[in-house]
């Protein structure tokens, strides 16, 4: 049938067929908490990845101090 032919009910059918593709205000708001809760996790673990890279960090800076300080103290002494 064309659509001039078809009847209020089969026009309502249809109509209500296409809607079942549709997201509800309570299908949005599910998706945006768990994308909230998902970007917590991440925003998490960067945190704790930063927070390891600032230490490897400190650490080699430390240690390429003493050894500055040590190749300083060693050319002091042989001069």
């Amino acid at each position: 049938m064309t659509m001039a032919t078809d009847t209020n009910t089969e026009r309502i059918a249809r109509l209500e067929g296409a809607y079942e593709h549709l997201a509800t205000k309570a299908d949005l708001a599910q998706l945006e908490l768990r994308l909230t809760q998902e970007m917590a996790q991440v925003e998490s673990r960067m945190a704790q990845q930063i927070a390891q890279v600032e230490t490897r960090m400190t650490w080699r800076m430390i240690g390429a101090a003493g050894v500055i300080i040590a190749a300083v103290g060693l050319i002091v002494r042989f001069l």
